[in-house]
C-alpha cells in the first residue's frame, strides 16, 4: 500500500523459452532466476501481494516456495509466442483479488529476468511514480542511459530513398557529446493501474526510473546469465 492505493506485483513468467531452455527457472548464482524477482518484492513494503502468473506446473512449485502467490495456471491462449503481456496483466488483475475481495489499484509489473534489480529499487521506483504522477492514468517504466552514440540512430523513411536522423537535423553543427541523453527501457520495472492494463505501459505520460546498465541486465542469452551470475556473487 502506498499513499492508500494497493499495489500487487506480478511476476509473468511462462514456460516454453527457445533461447535458454527453463529460462525462469534456471540456476542464476544458486538460486532459481525467478526467485530472485520473487525475493525482491516481497521485501517491499508498499506491495501487498506478490503473484506469479504462469502456464507451468514446475514454475508454479518453484514460485510457492520462494513464497509467491500462484494461485492458478495461465490459460493457453495466453501462453503462446504470440501472447500480449498486456493481456496477461489485465488478466491476472481481473482474477486475482485482494484479501477483502477487491481488485488491486496498481500492478508492479517485474520481469523475472532482472535479477540484479534490488528491493530498493523497486521501492523507490513506486515512490517515484506516485511522487511524480499527474493524473491516474500514467504509468512508469524503468529505463537506463544508452551510449550518445545512439543519438545518431537513423531510420529509413517509408517509401522513398532516403534516410531520417532521430535527432533534429536542424541543430547547428550537432555533435554526440552535445545532443541530450538517450534511454532504453530495461522491463525490470513497470507500473501501470490496473484497470487500464490494456493500454500499455509506453505512452505519452510515462514516467521514467532510471537505472544504471549494471541493474538493467536481463537474462535473454547464457552470455548474460554469466554476467549475471558474476555480478551477483561479487555483491
Amino acid at each position: 500500500m502506498y499513499d492508500g492505493f494497493s499495489l500487487l506485483a506480478l511476476i509473468p513468467a511462462r514456460a516454453g523459452s527457445k533461447g535458454l531452455p527453463n529460462k525462469n527457472i534456471i540456476s542464476c548464482a544458486g538460486k532459481p532466476l525467478i526467485e530472485w524477482s520473487i525475493s525482491a518484492a516481497k521485501n517491499v513494503s508498499y506491495i501487498d501481494d506478490v503473484v506469479v502468473s504462469t502456464n507451468s506446473n514446475q514454475i508454479a512449485e518453484v514460485a510457492c516456495f520462494a513464497g509467491a502467490s500462484v494461485p492458478y495456471l495461465r490459460p493457453e491462449e495466453l501462453s503462446t509466442d504470440e501472447s500480449s503481456i498486456l493481456d496477461v496483466v489485465s488478466h491476472t488483475w481481473k482474477n486475482h483479488l485482494d484479501t477483502q475481495g477487491k481488485h488491486f489499484d496498481y500492478v508492479v509489473l517485474l520481469q523475472p529476468t532482472s535479477p540484479l534489480r534490488t528491493s530498493e529499487n523497486i521501492s523507490n521506483a513506486i515512490k517515484t511514480y506516485f511522487q511524480s504522477r499527474q493524473s491516474d492514468s500514467d504509468t512508469l517504466a524503468s529505463v537506463y542511459q544508452a551510449d550518445q552514440k545512439n543519438g545518431w540512430l537513423m531510420q529509413l523513411q517509408d517509401n522513398t530513398k532516403y534516410i531520417n536522423f532521430c535527432f533534429d537535423i536542424n541543430i547547428k553543427n550537432p555533435q554526440r557529446q552535445k545532443l541530450k541523453p538517450y534511454y532504453l527501457p530495461n522491463g525490470a520495472i513497470s507500473i501501470i493501474k490496473g484497470s487500464e492494463a490494456l493500454n500499455g505501459v509506453y505512452r505519452n505520460n510515462t514516467i521514467p526510473f532510471v537505472m544504471n546498465a549494471l541493474e538493467s541486465i536481463d537474462i535473454d542469452t547464457a552470455d548474460d546469465l554469466n554476467a549475471a551470475e558474476v555480478a551477483l556473487l561479487e555483491k
